[in-house]
């Protein structure tokens, strides 16, 4: 009889012992949907703090000075590495059926290379363009995927010791 009270005793306490652990494991936890990130509107102060405008084009108009506006032609330093920088006036746009002619003709720009099999183009600009409402343009274009104005720098440079 000791022996059942033994036996019993041991798997009372096993069952006890497994409802305890049970109870340390934490439920699963459900998969969040990651949140929606908003993609900030460009601006030229903020988006271009680290280049100081060192000399605008010559086309530009006395009013451009003041306010945000980035210009095809601005020759620019960046203040953290100290290299010179130029607004080449070329945008890179990512389009989606949209023939790269007839683009730059509507918007006044001159066709620098096509990249057909990645539907991209490369548009230039003539010196003095707001290049900041020139993307604001073309994003409106429907086909127009992303716009990118090319900012020319030496960044490659050999470092001499």
């Amino acid at each position: 009889m000791s022996l059942m009270k033994a036996l019993l005793a041991v798997a009372v306490s096993g069952v006890i012992a497994a409802s305890a652990t049970a109870q340390e494991v934490p439920a699963p936890m459900k998969k969040q949907q990651p949140a929606v990130k908003q993609l900030p509107q460009m601006d030229a102060k903020r988006d271009y703090q680290r280049y100081s405008f060192t000399k605008l084009p010559e086309s530009a108009e006395p009013s451009a000075t003041q306010g945000d506006v980035l210009l095809a032609g601005t020759e620019m330093v960046d203040r953290i590495t100290g290299e010179e920088a130029y607004v080449s006036g070329v945008v890179t746009v990512l389009t989606e059926n949209v023939d790269a002619d007839a683009l730059a003709s509507q918007f006044g720009l001159t066709v620098e290379r096509v990249y057909s099999r990645l539907n991209l183009a490369m548009l230039k600009a003539p010196e003095g363009t707001d290049m900041l409402k020139l993307r604001d343009e073309l994003r409106g274009v429907s086909g127009v995927n992303s716009i990118k104005v090319e900012i020319v720098s030496n960044i490659r440079k050999p470092h001499v010791l």
